[in-house]
């Protein structure tokens, strides 16, 4: 962690670290706009990264040394059996409508002797406070909030409308067949997930209080009416520390495993 000095570290960062080694033939899996490839490309011989979401795969294409491929929720990986040296999933897995089927099929394409890394929100105490789910338990309010209070229609129509339903079949970055929605993980359920093809190298729970301090940042947000933006940055300090901190009350669950 020493690694990464002056910033709070996020999923792509304890993703990063944790995938420390040159990683071959490597697939990122929901890579959305690419921001994990970005960082590992140069250590991939082939870098690939698949999504459901078309609009956003087009970034991820435009990196050098990427390859992409789009593909439909809960359908087969057009990618042969132990294709992958090392796979990724970061924060997919609590989107996806089956968790036992990604990955399976994950495991499939992953070489024997493979890794496996996944990052997902962490089931502890402050489970509740996770603002993503707002959207879908009273999306009223939601949009009322961004419109109203944030004055950011325009993001809110992009991003939530009914234009990305139609056409995407989504919700911000949620396929719409999911039930219930951004879930949360202990390690032990996702084990319990896995194929017994994959064991466990290695996992750990990171960065108390993220959750509270996210609500928080989007409270204050809210009450000074939009006027108050960027803030992810607020918290600065206190986030550097605590995103640091491995702890069983952290909010951030990564596990690797390596399949037999």
């Amino acid at each position: 962690m020493c690694g990464i000095t002056g910033r709070p570290l996020g999923w792509h960062d304890y993703a990063d670290l944790w995938l420390d080694q040159p990683l071959g033939v490597f697939l990122d899996y929901g890579c959305g706009s690419g921001s994990l490839l970005r960082r590992v490309v140069d250590r991939c011989g082939e870098c690939w990264g698949v999504d459901v979401d078309h609009e956003v795969l087009q970034l991820a294409n435009k990196i050098p040394g990427v390859r992409t491929k789009a593909i439909a929720p809960g359908e087969p990986l057009p990618f042969p059996d132990a294709t992958f040296d090392n796979v990724s999933i970061t924060e997919v897995i609590e989107h996806v409508a089956d968790e036992r089927v990604v990955l399976a099929e994950l495991t499939r394409v992953l070489k024997p002797g493979g890794r496996l890394l996944l990052t997902t929100p962490h089931r502890g105490l402050l489970t509740f406070l996770d603002p993503a789910n707002i959207k879908f338990v009273v999306p009223g309010l939601h949009r009322l909030v961004h419109v109203m209070a944030l004055r950011n229609r325009a993001y809110y129509d992009t991003r939530f409308g009914s234009a990305r339903k139609t056409n995407q079949n989504m919700i911000a970055d949620f396929t719409l067949d999911q039930r219930p929605w951004h879930r949360h993980y202990k390690y032990e359920q996702i084990r319990a997930l896995a194929p017994p093809a994959l064991e466990t190298v290695g996992w750990a729970v990171y960065f108390p209080a993220m959750r509270a301090l996210w609500l928080l940042g989007t409270a204050l947000q809210i009450a000074g009416l939009g006027r108050i933006k960027n803030t992810g940055d607020r918290f600065g300090r206190m986030k550097s520390l605590l995103s640091r901190q491995q702890t069983r009350l952290g909010d951030q669950l990564v596990v690797l495993f390596r399949k037999h």
